[in-house]
């Protein structure tokens, strides 16, 4: 209010007519209102009424709001093409029949702690004796389940259906999972998961447990990445080989009109084997310097063809195959 108040007051409990004229005949020292100091209490009252309005439907506006987003992230997860939906017919066994058109799963999805409801029924053809099964399936996950789950990566994590992560560590999460037992019984699994260093799953009951089994993986990950390299090598080496051979039964000229135009340069000399010293050595003998040029370059100079330059002619013409 606009009242010039020459008396202390004290804020009344409920913003009325009554308690406001009684607040402003305290301020004002009077017994009395005037017509235009009451006009203006009943303004300050009304002002305040439609703020308290302005507030009731904002915060239903906020509650229809999220209400709304509820109900359409419930009808992303559980859609037939949705990722929950193709998670479970990837990795769960679920019912189905070619003859009996009830049997399948009626598939649901609710929000809050990961829990799981799973309800079977046995269905028949409406001609023939022939019997099938109907699965009712339901799935508890957290709102944030697209943000934490699905976004980091983890929504089929070691081939199992994740219900919820919390991050515990840069490779590690806290989670819950689905697990299927036999025929069509689900529950829900709670522990840790990592991340190995291969890039799967490991999924545990505790921290320490599931760490030792993506450790594992690593080490036999890593074995075969060194045998890989260890074949690789060996492979590579014996073209090396084959192709120093062959150049070692042409002439001069042949090897010229075959590559000559192949680049050859310091690196690959040392890369077959030569020492960096011979090499500069042979450089400021033959070439000038010069640290690369092409295979007739190389040849032109009149260097002879032993065993250190046939293997450096190996080493650059492979690489440029």
């Amino acid at each position: 209010m606009n009242l010039k108040f020459v008396n202390p007051v004290t804020k009344p409990s409920r913003i009325t007519y009554d308690s406001l004229s009684a607040l402003a005949r305290q301020g004002l020292g009077k017994s009395r209102l005037s017509p235009d100091e009451a006009a203006e209490v009943r303004a300050a009252v009304e002002r305040h009424r439609q703020r308290q309005l302005a507030r009731e439907q904002a915060s239903r506006d906020r509650l229809a709001e999220e209400g709304r987003w509820l109900r359409r992230l419930q009808e992303i997860l559980q859609d037939g093409s949705g990722p929950m939906w193709r998670i479970l017919c990837r990795h769960y066994r679920l019912p189905y029949s070619r003859w009996v058109d009830e049997a399948g799963t009626n598939f649901k999805v609710r929000f809050g702690p990961p829990a799981v409801y799973a309800d079977t029924s046995a269905v028949w053809h409406h001609k023939k004796p022939w019997r099938a099964t109907e699965l009712w399936l339901t799935l508890t996950v957290p709102t944030s389940w697209r943000r934490s789950v699905f976004a980091a990566g983890l929504a089929d994590a070691g081939g199992l259906l994740t219900l919820s992560a919390q991050q515990v560590a840069q490779d590690a999460w806290q989670a819950a999972w689905l697990v299927q037992g036999r025929g069509y019984d689900f529950r829900v699994q709670s522990g840790y998961i990592v991340r190995s260093a291969d890039g799967t799953y490991a999924h545990g009951r505790s921290l320490k447990a599931a760490r030792a089994i993506a450790d594992g993986r690593t080490k036999v990950w890593g074995e075969k990445l060194r045998q890989a390299h260890a074949r690789k090598r060996a492979e590579a080496q014996a073209r090396l080989r084959d192709l120093r051979d062959t150049l070692s039964r042409m002439t001069r000229d042949q090897i010229i009109a075959a590559f000559g135009d192949v680049l050859i340069c310091l690196r690959d000399s040392i890369r077959a084997g030569n020492c960096p010293d011979g090499t500069r050595s042979w450089i400021n003998k033959w070439a000038a310097g010069r640290m690369s040029g092409t295979v007739r370059e190389a040849l032109e100079t009149g260097a002879p063809l032993d065993e250190y330059l046939l293997r450096a002619l190996a080493v650059a013409i492979a690489r440029a195959r």
